[in-house]
């Protein structure tokens, strides 16, 4: 039986084991607790001396990235390695692996898939992004001020939680040329991490795209409209809708259904978010704080 080990136990972490253990992956975990069914480990280094892992998921607050790639490799290890997203790591570290995935889940939803297709054959003229949720529901039975994502010394905060934006939009429409961006902790919800932001962008395939990501919204909405050549197109991904055409298709998707099928593709060897993909969104976020910082309108470099 192949052997995995999850880095961290929060609730990322958890949801990664039992998605493993449903592939048939015998799993072991990293973490501080002693409260779980699976194995549990005090350190990385005995982990994989003792696991021998082929498949190894990095899902630590963001800001410890670094370092568990760090004690994966003193440990030896260079097997499949999936990193939580963001990156928020330079592409180096990672030079010793067999292959290294980043965990933008959000690009194996049906509903992103069928928009990649229909845009794909479409000349795109405006594209509105509008992605929201209330820190409260995230996490449920957690107060927000214990969450990470209340804290940027814990690598929180919307801009960072809701990349997957940035990283689809990325696969749709090419690369962001441009950004002009204002934000930050508006509502006073988290401690000290960002909470809402609005941005006008250039995208390679997209002249003229708003995006607007938030911890604020009660009802949950993450839905794309790209007006085309070839109509208007509206993809909501909490609906599970594309409506296109004059048509409304539906696709069923669990909660755990693009985070499987992620992790079979990256085991099969398919593709996945890459490093190099994943650097890019990285890029994307300084944009937007650098356009904050400095209230004006940035180009790519």
């Amino acid at each position: 039986m192949r052997r995995a080990l999850v880095v961290g136990a929060g609730s990322i972490g958890l949801r990664h084991a039992e998605i493993l253990g449903e592939l048939g992956l015998e799993t072991a975990f990293v973490t501080s607790r002693t409260d779980l069914d699976l194995p549990m480990y005090p350190a990385v280094a005995s982990a994989v001396a003792d696991t021998r892992p082929s498949y190894v998921v990095i899902a630590t607050d963001t800001q410890k990235h670094r370092t568990s790639v760090e004690e994966l490799s003193s440990a030896g290890y260079d097997g499949l390695l999936m990193v939580e997203k963001p990156l928020m790591t330079a592409p180096s570290a990672f030079d010793q692996f067999e292959r290294v995935g980043v965990g933008y889940n959000l690009r194996f939803h049906p509903v992103i898939l069928r928009l990649k297709e229909i845009l794909s054959v479409s000349e795109i003229y405006t594209v509105e992004v509008y992605a929201g949720q209330h820190l409260s529901s995230w996490r449920p039975g957690r107060p927000v001020q214990e969450q990470y994502s209340s804290s940027l010394d814990r690598g929180g905060g919307v801009l960072r939680d809701l990349s997957h934006e940035f990283d689809y939009l990325t696969l749709m429409l090419g690369r962001c040329l441009g950004i002009f961006a204002r934000g930050g902790r508006l509502a006073r919800l988290t401690e000290d991490s960002d909470d809402a932001w609005g941005m006008v962008a250039h995208y390679e395939r997209a002249p003229v795209l708003t995006l607007q990501l938030n911890y604020l919204d009660s009802l949950g909405r993450r839905r794309i409209v790209a007006n085309t050549s070839v109509g208007t197109v509206e993809a909501d991904l909490v609906a599970g809708t594309v409506a296109f055409e004059g048509e409304v298709e539906a696709f069923a998707s669990d909660r755990n259904s693009t985070y499987r099928a992620m992790h079979r593709a990256m085991l099969s060897g398919n593709p996945v978010a890459t490093v190099l993909e994943a650097s890019d969104t990285d890029d994307v976020i300084g944009m937007v704080e650098r356009s904050k910082t400095e209230r004006k309108w940035i180009e790519r470099q």
